[in-house]
């Protein structure tokens, strides 16, 4: 590894640091500066979240790397544009209008932001939404009006059509609340760039700090482990210790994450999801191991040398597959197919078949079969936990998560620690949308910090957190619905199965929504439909938006669609 002394001019002064030019890029340099304001996201390129100006060219910091830079490049980034005490217009607009709310991708905007209007102070609506895509300037949260609406109000004020003290709140003026937009209380922080995300937390964790690399073989979705090696992961330079299934149990914990309460419904007696992988691979983005080592490179080198024997087994990727009457059971503790609800109503509740023959009866029926997709959340912020013992003695874990006190019991157990010893501290949020329901995150940082009893930081690539973290569920779904010939509802069927991919976690419990949701809100006097759900050997179902109303709504709005247009009404 060869390091190399360089200068750039950054936000208009001369800074001097050593660099190893052909890995580094622009964004790790800055951010080893302090300068955390420039964030990475995907690190490819595509969000914009580490956008910074480059010699007066809009740059996505995190592919530019650092050989292709000449000494004193000029360099503006977020905190060169505006401080708390010294806004740039720019900074107020985005918080008065609302364009801030998890604030992960507000700083690449707003550089962004600032380079357009350098350009053209004058942008229409429509330019404004083109320089965004041009330059791959991403938001998962606004929906991009009130983004648009904030370049808009800034415009105004560097072409001296207004000023800052024109940006005001209703209940500045009179103190009033009630009825008003409020200004988002973390806003100034995020418009500034001084919000600390996970990695930004990463970076100011004591020098003793343990760094933690996945071992996530990704060699199959379904297998049987042979045999974990970690004899050459062990010899690499920097590693303390890696840790698998064995380390766990032997530090007094049970390896599996508790679940909570099972419905009647379901046929799931105990929970199915590991810490860390021991005898079988259920999905391909699985772990089998931790490596924890001082720096981290060093442990994502030593990760690679893990290796993983396996022996293959038939895989599932579909909820039909896993349906079939020869399919293997993926988990042995239960069936398949592990929950289903039936929704009964009318006829149905004297004999279901009767619903079907008031459909077969009617003066207009339609059928029809569907299929809503596997979603990812792609949060712009990846996953990110810190880990240590605090001056209490307690395990406090620092990380994004809505389902602060559902972890404590899934960590203490699966990990081995009392409940009442584990605080979780929630890091600034970039974004979830459902995905930090689930504690393997935590469960994974907890057990590197009990069992070595350091501090750990486990930052995982975009590509690591997208093959580990949950979905939206899939579905396939089959139905039939009826109107007499003046276009009343008479009956509808139908039968949903979804996929919740490799682990049971909260699948008994989204089978509820399709069959609250179907058809929701016609009035339906006859129901006869049921509503399935399957491990699969995909990624896991999580919450998302719409809890389970994206699966339900697409069969029945489709066959309502479908019912207008045969009786000829209009929907």
């Amino acid at each position: 590894m060869k390091f190399k002394k360089m200068w750039l001019n950054i936000n208009g002064a001369n800074r001097m640091f050593a660099c190893n030019p052909e890995k580094d890029s622009l964004a790790d340099v800055l951010r080893r500066m302090g300068l955390t304001g420039t964030k990475v996201g995907c690190n490819v390129g595509v969000c914009g979240s580490c956008s910074v100006i480059l010699n007066g060219k809009l740059t996505r910091a995190c592919t530019k790397k650092m050989r292709n830079l000449d000494d004193y490049s000029k360099v503006i980034t977020i905190e060169g544009i505006g401080q708390p005490n010294n806004l740039h217009p720019i900074q107020a607009a985005w918080i008065v209008a609302g364009a801030v709310q998890c604030g992960f991708c507000t700083p690449g905007f707003i550089v962004s932001t600032y380079a357009l209007l350098l350009e053209n102070n004058n942008p229409t609506r429509e330019e404004v939404r083109d320089w965004f895509h041009k330059n791959k300037n991403v938001c998962r949260c606004t929906g991009y009006v009130q983004i648009v609406d904030a370049v808009m109000m800034a415009a105004a004020v560097m072409r001296g059509e207004k000023t800052i003290e024109d940006f005001s709140l209703g209940h500045q003026e009179d103190g009033e609340y009630y009825g008003k937009p409020i200004t988002r209380p973390t806003a100034l922080a995020k418009v500034c760039g001084l919000a600390d995300y996970g990695d930004d937390q990463e970076l100011k964790m004591p020098a003793e700090t343990l760094k933690v690399a996945m071992v996530q073989p990704r060699v199959a979705h379904h297998a049987k482990i042979i045999r974990i090696d970690t004899s050459e992961a062990e010899k690499m330079p920097g590693v303390e210790r890696i840790i698998t299934a064995k380390d766990i149990k032997e530090a007094g914990g049970t390896n599996i994450m508790a679940e909570g309460h099972f419905f009647e419904r379901t046929t799931l007696t105990v929970p199915t999801r590991h810490v860390l992988c021991e005898d079988k691979i259920f999905r391909y983005g699985d772990v089998v191991a931790l490596v924890c080592a001082d720096t981290k490179d060093h442990a994502r080198e030593a990760a690679a040398k893990v290796k993983v024997e396996i022996e293959q087994l038939p895989e599932y990727l579909n909820y039909l597959d896993a349906v079939m009457p020869d399919a293997q059971r993926i988990h042995p503790s239960t069936p398949n197919i592990f929950a289903q609800q039936p929704v009964l109503k009318g006829v149905g509740l004297e004999e279901p078949s009767k619903v079907a023959e008031l459909i077969d009866n009617s003066a207009y029926s339609v059928e029809g079969s569907f299929y809503s997709t596997r979603e990812p959340h792609l949060s712009i912020e990846g996953d990110s936990v810190q880990a240590y013992f605090d001056e209490d003695g307690m395990l406090a874990i620092q990380c994004k998560s809505q389902g602060v006190y559902s972890s404590i019991g899934r960590i203490g157990s699966s990990v081995g620690i009392a409940r009442d010893k584990i605080r979780i501290i929630m890091n600034p949020t970039g974004a979830s949308f459902g995905w930090s329901t689930h504690a393997g995150d935590l469960c994974l940082a907890a057990a590197a910090a009990y069992i070595t009893k350091k501090p750990i930081a486990l930052s995982m690539s975009y590509e690591e957190h997208q093959h580990f973290s949950g979905k939206r569920r899939p579905c396939y779904s089959n139905g039939r619905a009826a109107c007499d010939k003046d276009g009343k509802l008479v009956a509808v069927e139908y039968d949903y199965g979804m996929d919740q991919g490799a682990y049971t976690f909260g699948g008994d419990d989204i089978i509820s929504k399709p069959s609250r949701f179907a058809f929701f809100p016609y009035k339906v006097p006859n129901v006869a439909g049921l509503t399935r759900i399957a491990i699969t050997n995909h990624n896991f179902g999580t919450a998302y938006r719409s809890y389970g109303s994206p699966q339900a709504y697409t069969l029945s709005e489709s066959l309502m669609d479908m019912l207008a247009e045969k009786a000829g009404i209009d929907p």
